[in-house]
């Protein structure tokens, strides 16, 4: 894969990054960022042409992630004739409130692509969806194109074990927290529940 990489960025260029960068952000299983760290070590531009490369990366990622949310806004209607739409609506206002900021933050880890379906089911606006990808997106891939240009091949493979051992470490972490505030809403549901029926009792 390492290899094949390398070729391809040397055949195709700047093109062969942006189709790359594409499939990864329609949600098919595909390691853009790989790609995002290789392009900086086989390129080896300049400081701005760095920046100009991922701000247009960055836009076509946006652009392309708009497949996986609008397949979730799609979702989002099958779901309403499925579940109760009280408890879709109040999870779609839950997200907007608290997690739209999930969407910038988990673009760099492998959770990022599913996030654009939950925002999508979500019935978070399109323009605020794609404004938070672009911020989530930006940074990173300016990130990963210096990485790669300031590296070698044997440092790159071993930043990318230790970015998949710590997004696997932040998956574990968010999964924790997820089941705590999910047990400490179920109490409180339940002991509210109980209390309205004690008072129903001595009525």
């Amino acid at each position: 894969m390492l290899q094949y990489a390398i070729d391809f960025l040397q055949e195709y260029g700047i093109w062969g990054l942006f189709l790359a960068t594409a499939i990864e952000a329609s949600s098919l299983p595909f390691p853009g960022a790989f790609f995002m760290l290789f392009f900086g070590l086989v390129v080896q531009g300049s400081a701005w042409q760095m920046i100009l490369i991922s701000l247009i990366n960055s836009l076509i990622f946006t652009l392309f992630s708009l497949i996986p949310f609008w397949i979730g806004t799609k979702i989002q209607n099958f779901s309403r004739k499925k579940i109760d739409p009280s408890k879709v609506e109040k999870a779609q206002k839950w997200f907007q409130k608290y997690g739209v900021w999930s969407i910038a933050l988990s673009r760099p880890l492998s959770i990022g692509n599913y996030i654009s379906y939950i925002a999508g089911l979500s019935n978070i606006p399109m323009r605020r969806y794609a404004l938070f990808t672009f911020i989530g997106t930006f940074p990173w891939s300016t990130i990963l194109l210096f990485v790669g240009r300031t590296g070698s091949v044997e440092s790159l493979k071993l930043f990318l074990a230790k970015l998949q051992q710590f997004g696997w470490y932040v998956v574990a972490v968010g999964v924790a927290v997820a089941a705590v505030w999910g047990f400490i809403a179920w109490r409180r549901a339940k002991k509210k529940k109980e209390k309205v029926s004690i008072q129903h009792e001595n009525a």
